[in-house]
């Protein structure tokens, strides 16, 4: 007579011992791929976004990419106030700019700074940015100003620049200083 086949459930242990040995087989060096940079409240600003900001202020001010702690810190700050100025958007309707008018400031600027489009292209390239990253942050830039219009009216500037400032008071702002 033959015994009948029993099976036994694996125990945890024998189920992830094949998934620590792959784990001890590869590499031991870990690389950080983006990393928070600031912390504003709830939301996270990512050194990646800081590169990126850098990259497309330098490009529009036809100035030279500059990577250093203070210039770093500059771009966290206005990502500081853009997070601020995102989330008080987010409360009410304030709509995207139409496709012309965010055209038309591009041409403006292709216009003022290049003799052509293939040093505009090879302007973008040398600056690390996309023409689509460049058109949302141009985008961005119309939104804000339309924002602050509508919501400040005539007092634009010192209103709108005594709300940021009360926000950033007002807000937990951390900044991780391995970033800088």
């Amino acid at each position: 007579m033959t015994k009948p086949l029993r099976f036994r459930a694996a125990t945890v242990r024998e189920r992830s011992l094949p998934i620590i040995f792959l784990l001890l087989l590869s590499p031991a060096t870990a690389e950080v791929m983006d990393r928070v940079a600031v912390a504003v409240g709830n939301r996270a600003i990512k050194e990646s976004q800081i590169d990126r900001d850098i990259r497309l202020t330098a490009f529009l001010n036809g100035t030279a990419l500059d990577f250093g702690g203070a210039s770093k810190r500059k771009a966290a700050d206005r990502l500081i106030d853009q997070t601020m100025i995102r989330a008080e958007m987010a409360k009410a309707s304030y709509p995207a700019p139409a496709d012309a008018e965010i055209n038309l400031v591009l041409d403006k600027i292709k216009q003022a700074r290049f003799r052509g489009n293939p040093e505009y292209e090879q302007a973008l390239k040398s600056y690390g940015i996309a023409e689509p990253e460049l058109k949302s942050h141009v985008a961005w830039q119309i939104q804000v100003l339309h924002f602050a219009g509508q919501r400040f009216g005539d007092r634009v500037n010192t209103a709108f620049f005594a709300w940021l400032d009360t926000s950033r008071k007002s807000s937990r702002i951390q900044f991780h200083d391995e970033v800088f």
